[in-house]
């Protein structure tokens, strides 16, 4: 006959062994970093220091660190202080780690640490844009295998007197009053979410355009100013992209996954 005593300890080591091997693992985590209050970021160029296992981000508020982090073009909530400071962050990784490590999984664990940060996701009918094409035709250019190259950190320092890759997928920079957009190999979804990323609200692609295009926009920093104004410096979002890429945006409804911000303090610096 079994005693009560052994029925007792075969359960409790299935317990004990499914709570070693179910452990969670460790969240990936930059080696070092800086995130610093910058009161001097004025109109000129914003440049983001990014190298091989680093990552930077220059003047940025915090609600669009939030937004880089989990890849989502809205974080709803929050105190008025996440617009309105910006901030340079500095961050090394050990190792080459990707740029889509640093900048999502990464910069998450950094943020959580630091401003203590807590978020979950919903989805909301919200006022959205729905990207559509022109009546005139859509001008963006038809993407050809082999003009871009995967993003590789380690060509972002070109040899001296050789030409810089063109890398495939989407960039955004300031100079002065002027936001310049670049598309390579990218589908309309992500031209989409790079407006997205621009306008006072989601985009949501209708255009129907199908495959990989390349595109280049520039638009006032402004951008969802809606007065046009004289030169390619000072155009709306709206005007830039009916003009330069044949697409329109209409104002409309529809279902978003949006951010959150349950709560958040103010980065520590160190």
């Amino acid at each position: 006959m079994i005693s009560s005593a052994r029925l007792i300890t075969v359960p409790v080591l299935v317990v004990f062994a499914f709570s070693v091997f179910a452990q969670t693992p460790a969240r990936p985590k930059f080696e070092v970093a800086t995130i610093k209050l910058n009161t001097d970021c004025g109109n000129g160029v914003r440049n983001d220091p990014v190298s091989p296992g680093r990552l930077g981000l220059v003047c940025r508020s915090s609600r669009l660190l939030i937004e880089i982090a989990y890849k989502i073009p809205k974080a709803l909530g929050g105190p008025a202080w996440l617009d309105s400071d910006l901030y340079d962050l500095n961050a090394k990784a050990e190792g080459n780690a990707p740029l889509d490590q640093m900048g999502g999984p990464m910069l998450q664990t950094l943020l959580e640490d630091r401003m203590k940060l807590i978020v979950h996701r919903e989805t909301r009918e919200l006022p959205v844009y729905s990207l559509t094409a022109a009546r005139s035709g859509a001008k963006v250019t038809a993407f050809k295998e082999g003009s871009c190259v995967p993003i590789d950190l380690r060509l972002l320092q070109p040899t001296p007197g050789e030409p810089r890759p063109v890398f495939c997928g989407t960039s955004s920079r300031t100079k002065g009053p002027t936001t310049i957009l670049n598309g390579h190999g990218v589908t309309m979804e992500n031209l989409a979410h790079q407006l997205s990323v621009t306008a006072d609200r989601p985009v949501i692609d209708k255009t129907g355009l199908t495959g990989l295009f390349d595109f280049h926009l520039e638009l006032a920093r402004d951008a969802a100013d809606s007065t046009p104004s004289d030169g390619t410096a000072g155009l709306s979002i709206f005007t830039a992209i009916k003009e330069q890429l044949g697409l329109e945006l209409k104002p409309d409804k529809g279902p978003v996954e949006v951010l959150v911000v349950d709560h958040v303090e103010r980065p520590s610096e160190n």
